[in-house]
């Protein structure tokens, strides 16, 4: 149930996943960050709702972020000049 606390509501962040559909983790990260406004008591977050819809508001890219990661390419191993036998080093045995 929001709380009211002067003139702006309170949210739990389970209230504020329902009105955003944002995960608790990404939630929790914009409070620490402080890209959203709240109060932490205890272990448990509460967010002030008006801050929740501003940051709603702000159009965000989606997609992965950063760069992406790239599958691994087995390379040929570094031939050396001692393992390559040239026709002038092989001996004849007769």
């Amino acid at each position: 149930m929001p709380q009211q606390v002067g003139d702006r509501v309170l949210l739990s962040t389970s209230e504020a996943i329902k009105k955003s559909g944002l995960s608790r983790v990404h939630i929790q990260r914009l409070l620490r960050n402080s890209q959203l406004d709240g109060v932490k008591l205890g272990h448990d977050w509460l967010v002030f709702e008006d801050s929740l819809l501003a940051y709603i508001a702000q159009p965000h890219k989606t997609g992965p972020k950063g760069p992406r990661k790239r599958p691994l390419t087995v390379s040929p191993a570094p031939s050396s000049d001692q393992d390559a036998v040239s026709p002038s080093n092989k001996r004849s045995i007769e």
